[in-house]
């Protein structure tokens, strides 16, 4: 199932969709949290663990899409590069 990915603007904050190609249904969305000017120390530290938890979740996600689209045999078969190879490729060690 292929996908397709939106982002843009939402007044001066980045979103991100993305939607299943075939049926338009979004599958994960994503807006950047606004930060409000008046907020206290507590409130500001308990909004930091929000964000954190909202990246947490939307990775969550994109691995099971991810995963999904494995099981259903919609991603290439080839193996994943070793670890470390990106590394190894691009210090000029082949």
């Amino acid at each position: 199932m292929p996908y397709r990915i939106n982002t843009g603007l939402k007044d001066s904050n980045p979103t991100l969709q993305i939607c299943d190609a075939s049926s338009g249904s979004v599958r994960v969305a994503w807006e950047y949290p606004r930060r409000d000017p008046h907020l206290s120390a507590e409130e500001l530290e308990l909004l930091q663990l929000r964000r954190e938890e909202a990246i947490h979740d939307l990775f969550r996600r994109l691995f099971l899409l991810t995963t999904e689209q494995y099981l259903k045999g919609e991603l290439d078969a080839a193996p994943a590069p070793a670890l470390g190879a990106w590394r190894w490729r691009h210090a000029g060690r082949r």
